[in-house]
């Protein structure tokens, strides 16, 4: 996991992600989280088909996922706007919605349960085979 510690990695992580899934659309992507007070940019959310053990190959699988500047860690941020994002991928008849947490990522472990997704356990479905907690929402939940 890259920790985010300046607006430049941030603006440049975003510029990445924005090349990536250009051909998503709108419904896929990467956005950023604004404070509602003053606009402040303080991470971003993604949404898009989680990438299979062959990383250049997408899977039918959705993603949900948050990164925060540090400073933002523990104001409900990532839970506000992922919960927004899912309710939006649910209502498009998609069964289900997955997070993927690196282990010991406890913060973003509590943001998937305060979701109400359910751990299903440690998989290595995702990410080039590497072993992430998984957490997922089903639509008839």
């Amino acid at each position: 996991m890259t920790v985010l510690t300046t607006e430049r990695l941030s603006a440049d992580r975003l510029a990445w992600w924005r090349e990536r899934h250009a051909g998503h659309g709108d419904r896929y992507g990467t956005w950023a989280i604004e404070t509602i007070a003053d606009g402040r940019v303080v991470g971003t959310l993604l949404l898009k088909p989680l990438p299979g053990r062959d990383e250049r190959v997408p899977t039918t699988d959705i993603e949900v996922g948050w990164h925060l500047h540090p400073d933002s860690w523990g104001h409900g941020y990532a839970t506000e706007a992922a919960r927004a994002l899912v309710a939006r991928e649910l209502a498009t008849g998609t069964p289900q919605v997955w997070a993927v947490v690196s282990p010991g990522n406890t913060a973003s472990a509590a943001v998937a349960r305060r979701l109400g997704m359910a751990y299903v356990g440690r998989r290595t479905d995702w990410y080039g085979g590497e072993e992430l907690d998984a957490f997922v929402l089903r639509a008839d939940a």
